[in-house]
This record gives structure tokens, sequence and C-alpha cells, in this order.
């Protein structure tokens, strides 16, 4: 999302100079007063003018943005983040055909109705790859778009490098990525 203004807060009976940062799932204010605000964690988001209202952990604050801003921030606040299966392009009218070893929460929830036994009734295929030796032989996938799940991290047993460079030198392309968990992150290739 990466929306930013210099703004000022108030909160407590007490006013700030800050930067706000409006992410995919918090407010990150700079400045005078720091604070990092998870929008799980917010309630009563209202707007009046080009002010913020919130409230969070049983305090009142109100962020006085510049104008014209303050009703796109509460839309994107309040706009619950898409799931994991619309992410990843997936329903019951779209499966996906399944390959490896699924054993994430969220993985598993995603694909629960979403998924597909026959790869000629799939919309595109989900890989589950933990390490290098893991990847598939990309001369034998189907030709429809793949995710290739894998663990995030600069100390995962497979880099995203790896997973680039593995599937590129077979004519595939990376499109999109996405994140699945804590642990998981994908790739999307096309032929």
């Amino acid at each position: 999302m990466g929306l930013e203004a210099e703004s000022d807060i108030e909160t407590q009976g007490a006013h700030y100079r800050v930067k706000a940062l409006l992410e995919s799932r918090e407010l990150i204010l700079r400045g005078e007063f720091r604070r990092t605000f998870k929008f799980t964690d917010m309630t009563n988001v209202a707007v009046s003018g080009d002010a913020l209202h919130f409230r969070h952990g049983g305090d009142d604050h109100t962020l006085r943005l510049p104008q014209g801003r303050a009703e796109t921030w509460a839309r994107k606040m309040t706009t619950p983040p898409p799931s994991l299966a619309s992410k990843l392009g997936i329903s019951p009218e779209k499966p996906a055909f399944v390959i490896g070893d699924v054993t994430d929460e969220a993985l598993l929830t995603a694909l629960d109705g979403n998924s597909t036994g026959e790869a000629a009734h799939a919309a595109c295929v989900v890989m589950v790859a933990e390490t290098p030796a893991a990847l598939p032989d990309p001369g034998h996938l189907p030709s429809l778009p793949i995710w290739i799940v894998y663990p995030r991290g600069v100390k995962s047993a497979l880099p995203e490098s790896i997973v680039r460079t593995h599937m590129r030198a077979a004519g595939w392309v990376d499109t999109k990525t996405s994140a699945v968990s804590d642990r998981l992150t994908a790739l999307r290739f096309h032929k």
C-alpha cells in the first residue's frame, strides 16, 4: 500500500508532529510520537473533514491528514485484506491441482474446497517445495500457471533466487508473488 503523509496527531490531550505511513496491515507513526497501530487492534475508525479518528488500546486518537486523504486512509484501514485463496486466484470454480505435502495451516485453509485431484480440471498448480531437491521438473508440469510455495526468509533452505533460476531456465516467467503465512511465501510462474 505504502501511503505516507506529514501529519499531526492528537492523543491523550497532547499534539505531535508525525510522518504517517499507511501500510497493508498497520499505521506507522514516526517523529515526535512513534507508534505502530495494527488495523486489527483499531476500533471506531471515522472521518471528519481531514481528521481520521480511531480508538486503540483504550485511547482515542485523531490524525490530521493533508486535504482529501482521510477518507482514502479510513477505507484502506477498514477493508479486510483479501483471503489467501483470493490472492492465489483459486475458488471452487477455479480449483488448484496440488503437488507436494501441504502442512501449513493457512495454505490448507486456502485450498479447502478450492482444489482438485485432476490437473485437467485445474485452473492452476500449487506446488509446495521445502528444498531445492523438491523443485519440480518444469518439463513435466501441466502448462497451467504454477504457484511454487517455499519457505520464506534469509535462512530458508530454498531461497527465492534458486526458485526463480530453476523455473526461468526452463522457460517459465515469474508474474506474481504472495505471502502465504509467517513461514511460507509463493511465486507464480507462467510458461
